[in-house]
């Protein structure tokens, strides 16, 4: 029975602390910018990696593709925010999670191939991090029988980190202020680079 049914809690509540914790965010472009000016108003260190770096307020360093596990033993949090490309499949891959530190969660909103599923799981029962926040996956819906819904240490949301009860509006808003750019001659907003892959 639920433990708010019974009206009592039968295991201690131990909230993390985010403030002057680490979050590493691997695609700090623009949903990642959103997540880091988010953490840095929690009082967060924020990390950044982006394969063209360049300084961006509140994120204390941004490194590029080919240097960002670097940055990996800093991370308190590692939030994977990358578009999926041939080079960023699978890599988060076993060499990048034992790289983090053992009370390290990793928070995937992105693209399920960017981790190696098989090298995570092996991770996570073996606690070499603390746990994994996980909402896209190599197959979705995860099948029943995937070994990550018996992990205690995962959180599993059906690929809805995007969904919000606003998300149409700014869609509508998006498109209406891109329908006057384009009749005005100006540039496109969110436009994908067919050669980068987003």
């Amino acid at each position: 029975m639920p433990q708010r049914r019974r009206g009592r809690w039968d295991e201690e509540i131990r909230p993390q602390e985010l403030y002057e914790r680490t979050m590493l965010i691997l695609g700090i472009g623009g949903i990642g910018q959103a997540i880091a000016e988010r953490a840095a108003a929690f009082g967060m260190r924020v990390l950044g990696v982006r394969r063209n770096p360049r300084p961006m307020p509140g994120v204390e360093q941004v490194l590029g593709m080919d240097r960002w596990r670097e940055l990996l033993p800093a991370a308190d949090y590692l939030v994977i925010a990358a578009p999926l490309t041939p080079e960023t499949r699978g890599m988060v891959d076993a060499a990048a999670l034992a790289a983090l530190k053992p009370d390290a969660y990793l928070i995937n909103i992105a693209r399920g191939p960017l981790v190696d599923a098989a090298a995570l799981i092996t991770c996570l029962r073996a606690g070499r991090i603390a746990g994994a926040a996980l909402d896209t996956f190599d197959q979705e819906p995860l099948p029943a029988d995937h070994p990550l819904w018996g992990l205690p240490n995962v959180t599993i949301t059906p690929h809805t980190t995007a969904s919000s009860p606003r998300m149409r509006e700014r869609q509508i808003g998006l498109f209406v202020d891109n329908l006057r750019r384009f009749t005005g001659g100006e540039p496109l907003l969110n436009v994908v680079d067919k050669a980068a892959g987003y």
